[in-house]
């Protein structure tokens, strides 16, 4: 999915938010659907927002993300070990974010790969730079734009546990999970499984 997608900077916007993931994943595995859930969040507001958009905006995110995922992966984001849990909810992000993606399979994964372990901010910007060499949305992306994606990137990786911050650099993490977990990875969510996994 994640390579038709276009290229977008809203993740700045709405970063990890892994209790808002969850408690949407948790109201999926009770049977709701995404027109319920709107409603909750609308009228309930069971995400605890202030401005109207922002509880309509949130669950369809949400949503979104979620709905790259089988159920049994829901699931594990509704009722797993946290670290299960994050983890694929890091997967589902990822799969519904090219930009993020592309810097997980090209950057992250491949550092670590040829036994490197840490990232740094020129790295980011290359990557970008790259990126905006090929497409015209992330060539008008503003400086102040990229710094923020570069943080929010920064945030995830370290909530989502696949880094720990050392200064400005970041130290890659080879993330931990259940045995049966990989087994549920295999298919279209391989390539997305491979960098955030670590595995060639």
């Amino acid at each position: 999915m994640g390579l038709e997608l276009p290229y977008t900077s809203s993740i700045k916007d709405m970063p990890f938010m892994f209790s808002d993931m969850r408690r949407t994943a948790k109201l999926l595995c009770e049977g709701k659907t995404r027109e319920e859930i709107v409603e909750l969040s609308m009228t309930a507001n069971i995400y605890q927002l202030e401005k109207q958009k922002r509880r309509r905006d949130l669950p369809l995110r949400m949503l979104k993300r979620l709905g790259t995922l089988d159920m049994p992966l829901v699931s594990i984001v509704a009722n797993g070990r946290d670290e299960d849990a994050r983890l694929i909810a890091f997967l589902a992000l990822i799969k519904s974010d090219r930009l993020f993606f592309e810097f997980m399979r090209e950057i992250y994964s491949d550092k670590f790969l040829s036994g490197q372990t840490e990232i740094d901010d020129k790295e980011f910007l290359t990557f970008i730079e790259r990126k905006a060499q090929n497409d015209d949305t992330v060539a008008g992306w503003t400086p102040n734009n990229l710094v923020r994606i570069r943080n929010t990137y920064k945030n995830i990786l370290c909530e989502a546990g696949l880094a720990k911050r050392d200064k400005d650099a970041l130290i890659i993490l080879k993330p931990v999970c259940d045995r049966k977990i990989p087994a549920l990875l295999k298919g279209k969510n391989e390539p997305y499984a491979k960098a955030m996994l670590l595995e060639v």
